[in-house]
């Protein structure tokens, strides 16, 4: 199954409509977002994606009665946790975390009890091994936040390989 991992949107309208629309040529199955949605209004750019959303709140999404309600409003195929998932899809195990408590990030990668651990916050996109488990950050829909930090991305999560990679916007 092909996952695209999103995290920190931050209300990037553009960025929305370009991601959504590589996901969808990317026949993408489902997404995960991250967290960092920030305000509900930008839920419905995601209402042409072909596949549902599943995601976490972050540490910017204050209103999440809000962003519950301008889902159905918008027709958009999201669900939500709070702010940690485990869940196993095709026979991985998969841990998503918004990322701000780095320390339970590097709680959930030493454990090992994860094929993948999905997280977010600190705008950095990268992918990387620990032990047996994979770590996704796909970045942000922002354009710049540091001048370290250049270029929105998401990530596409391939659970037959237990790989993945990054998609500049």
């Amino acid at each position: 199954m092909k996952i695209g991992i999103l995290s920190d949107t931050h209300d990037q309208i553009e960025n929305i409509k370009k991601a959504v629309k590589l996901l969808n040529a990317e026949n993408i199955e489902l997404v995960i977002h991250c967290g960092d949605w920030v305000s509900p209004f930008s839920l419905q750019y995601y209402k042409d994606l072909t596949c549902p959303i599943h995601g976490i709140f972050g540490n910017n999404d204050g209103d999440k009665f809000r962003h519950l309600e301008r889902a159905k409003v918008y027709g958009v195929n999201v669900s939500y946790e709070d702010r940690f998932i485990s869940t196993e899809i095709d026979g991985k195990k998969i841990a998503v975390f918004h990322g701000d408590y780095e320390e339970i990030i590097d709680a959930l990668l030493a454990s090992q009890m994860y094929d993948v651990v999905f997280h977010g916050h600190n705008h950095q996109k990268e992918i990387k091994t620990v032990g047996k488990t994979l770590s996704v950050n796909p970045g942000t829909f922002m354009d710049e936040t540091s001048p370290s930090i250049k270029g929105a991305s998401f990530a596409i999560y391939e659970t037959q390989s237990n790989s993945a990679h990054i998609i500049e916007l």
